[in-house]
């Protein structure tokens, strides 16, 4: 078999496992049945939790769709390229900050109150995560327009040398405004969201590991529901690094390679953020309590809802023979 049918089988199996498991999480929280008579989570949380899964999904969608044009050098009109191009910024940058704003967040309500002012921002995160899911929104819907600028098309160019493809036949001020304005989207979009989803994991696992520890030195607790629920939280934001890690590595790496052509780098590109979309999704469902009962709730209806209609399909089977059979035996006499 060809290895470009390979690899674009492949990416097409990942694209719709990432798709398809952030429109579950969606799913689920949208659904109100599902763990009845236990906790739910917050809608603050739910909220952050589908806003990640949301832009993940479609982070997936472009990226796939835009290393889809690549591979078959089918876009010639601009217009679609800077279309595609610019959902796939945003729902990068937005999927960066929903997640800092997700770990922000879980760091505000569990670490103690140490000042008046983090006591208030304690008090009404779940107001600053809605006002924060919004604001960031916007902004980085704004900011991105800048991609409707460039001239690009997927077969000859990648994220990451666009910037390079618009400025090459510009004077030295454009130049200087263009490096400007990068250095500040550089800046909003992804050093601030990483520096507080970094700063927010490594205060929340610190915190944690010590009190785990105290909670286990007393033999009463240490099956006690908070202990466990403090070792899920510190594993979902130890995977959730670790899956962030990964991704910004191998996309650097990729992209510090000169020898790789624009098809095989914005081919490793896509395939590093369907596995971050798909692993995010899979440590959100496994590592979130009510997202997990919710999931298994949905499971076991789809299971009975597809039990009852086998035997529908099997009790219709069954009676179809014998009433084909009475019809031959009628038109036989």
């Amino acid at each position: 078999m060809n290895s470009a049918v390979i690899g674009t089988t492949v990416h097409c199996i990942l694209t719709c496992a990432g798709v398809l498991s952030n429109l579950l999480i969606i799913l689920c929280l949208l659904l109100p049945w599902g763990g009845e008579g236990q906790v739910k989570g917050s809608g603050a949380v739910n909220l952050a939790v589908a806003s990640v899964a949301g832009s993940n999904a479609l982070l997936c969608l472009s990226s796939t769709l835009w290393f889809l044009l690549a591979f078959l050098n089918k876009c010639q009109h601009q217009w679609a390229c800077k279309t595609i191009l610019y959902i796939l910024v945003v729902s990068i940058y937005t999927s960066i900050w929903f997640t800092s704003l997700l770990c922000v967040f879980y760091c505000a309500k569990i670490l103690p109150a140490q000042s008046s002012l983090f006591f208030r921002i304690k008090k009404n995160i779940s107001q600053w995560l809605q006002w924060g899911l919004v604001v960031s929104l916007v902004i980085i819907c704004t900011m991105s327009s800048y991609v409707l600028v460039l001239d690009v098309y997927p077969s000859n160019s990648t994220l990451y040398n666009t910037t390079a493809v618009n400025s090459s036949g510009a004077d030295v001020s454009q130049q200087n405004t263009t490096s400007v304005f990068f250095g500040l989207c550089c800046f909003f979009l992804v050093a601030l969201p990483v520096g507080l989803m970094v700063s927010s994991c490594v205060a929340i696992l610190v915190y944690l590991c010590k009190h785990v520890r105290r909670m286990e030195s007393g033999s009463s607790e240490f099956s006690s529901p908070q202990l466990e629920g403090h070792k899920r939280v510190i594993w979902m934001i130890a995977t959730q690094v670790v899956l962030y890690c990964l991704c910004i590595l191998v996309i650097n790496l990729t992209n510090a390679i000169d020898s790789l052509s624009s098809i095989t780098t914005n081919a490793i590109f896509n395939l590093a953020l369907c596995c971050y979309a798909f692993g995010t999704s899979v440590n959100c469902i496994v590592r979130i309590s009510h997202l997990n009962r919710r999931v298994s709730h949905l499971g076991k209806r789809l299971t009975s809802y597809g039990s009852l209609l086998c035997r529908g399909c099997l009790a219709s089977y069954q009676s179809n023979p014998s009433a084909s059979g009475q019809n031959q035996n009628r038109a036989n006499q």
